[in-house]
């Protein structure tokens, strides 16, 4: 039997920690291994918020064994106390003899604090393996602690004519069934998912996965609406069922929303954000709802949204449908509207890491980067 890398280790842990997908945030995906002489002794991942650390279950189930064993760990373990006891004594503990970390902790309160408390017991570590792997698979919590704000991915559908609605306003429906299942498991993945005001008002979206989708069960998130003095539907569709809705108004409007969302119904809490003129300040909402938890955030318009974003440079991933439909009308909404650029060198454009066809439209995955003169 060939003998397995540091590598290999750190990739089935990465798959463990996987299994805690839907249940952890914003806590990070963690997984980890015991390991003795290339054999493994134990395992455990990051089952649910507030549970028992990967670490401390894959030590628990190994028992007696873990003495002179090398522990295999996605993220750095932790050295103080919150929710759970911290890990990194018990490694020392238990007798561990080497440590091999795939990522330090990106929370500044925990950032190296485990990884110096090991050393200085005489634990032999190892840091780095398959780190950006790690921190892709936990994108959201790296987002939250180093940036104080979700990891925003927006989600666009439109026609190869550039619609998102036909001129009178309907878009049920652009894409085909398949790309919309991707949506749904999209949106089972997220902590929030919010549309814009004239979205809100014009589609009155549910904003859910559907309970005939295979992931109803997976992920409910937050659906996130923009609302406003103008653009208030208190028997909208969103507000349907008891999950958490968060209505996001101009501040100076607060006064005003405030007699309105008394009258509403359900799991709601409206949060004020800065504004001017009665444009939302996108960072300070940013922020906010990172505040509040949110390490990952999915936005599915409308155009006016998705242009403040993108100037903005808030977008950290894009997914943009685009279906064979023509709906013409030069008065139909556009799937990116607003300002705009005023010069085809200035443009902004989706740099494409992934194309893949579903039902009868392509789906484009990448980051919007501006090309700068």
């Amino acid at each position: 039997m060939p003998k397995k890398t540091d590598e290999d280790w750190m990739s089935f842990s990465l798959r463990l920690a996987s299994r805690g997908r839907h249940a952890v945030s914003p806590n990070p995906m963690v997984g980890a291994c015991v390991v003795r002489k290339n054999r493994l002794i134990a395992c455990g991942y990051h089952k649910k918020f507030g549970g028992p650390h990967a670490e401390r279950l894959a030590l628990d189930r190994a028992g007696k064994r873990t003495r002179g064993a090398t522990l295999y760990v996605t993220l750095e373990p932790c050295g103080t106390w919150k929710k759970t006891p911290p890990c990194a004594p018990l490694i020392v503990e238990r007798g561990i003899k080497k440590v091999v970390i795939g990522s330090l902790d990106p929370n500044p309160a925990n950032h190296g604090k485990g990884l110096r408390y090991l050393r200085a017991a005489g634990v032999s570590v190892r840091t780095g393996i398959l780190s950006e792997q790690v921190r892709s698979q936990n994108e959201g919590f790296f987002s939250l602690m180093t940036r104080r704000r979700p990891f925003v991915t927006l989600k666009m559908a439109q026609t190869m004519d550039g619609k998102i609605a036909t001129r009178k306003g309907k878009s049920r429906w652009i894409s085909s069934p398949p790309s919309r299942d991707f949506v749904h498991k999209l949106r089972a993945r997220q902590d929030a998912v919010m549309v814009g005001k004239n979205t809100f008002l014009e589609d009155d979206p549910r904003i859910t996965v559907p309970p005939k989708s295979k992931c109803f069960k997976c992920g409910k998130p937050w659906k996130i609406v923009m609302v406003s003095r103008e653009f208030c539907r208190p028997n909208a569709r969103v507000f349907d069922d008891s999950r958490m809705t968060v209505m996001v108004c101009p501040r100076s409007q607060v006064a005003d929303m405030m007699d309105r969302f008394r009258k509403l119904k359900g799991n709601i809490i409206l949060l004020p954000v800065k504004d001017k003129k009665g444009r939302l300040d996108i960072a300070d909402l940013l922020e906010k709802l990172g505040g509040m938890g949110v390490s990952k955030l999915l936005v599915e318009g409308g155009g006016e949204f998705a242009w403040s974003l993108i100037k903005a440079g808030c977008v950290d991933r894009a997914f943009w449908i685009l279906s064979p439909k023509i709906f013409g009308g030069r008065n139909a909404r556009t799937s990116v509207e607003g300002t705009g650029v005023g010069d085809p060198e200035s443009a902004y454009f989706l740099k494409t890491k992934k194309v893949i066809t579903s039902g009868s439209d392509w789906i484009f995955e990448g980051t919007i980067v501006q090309n700068k003169k």
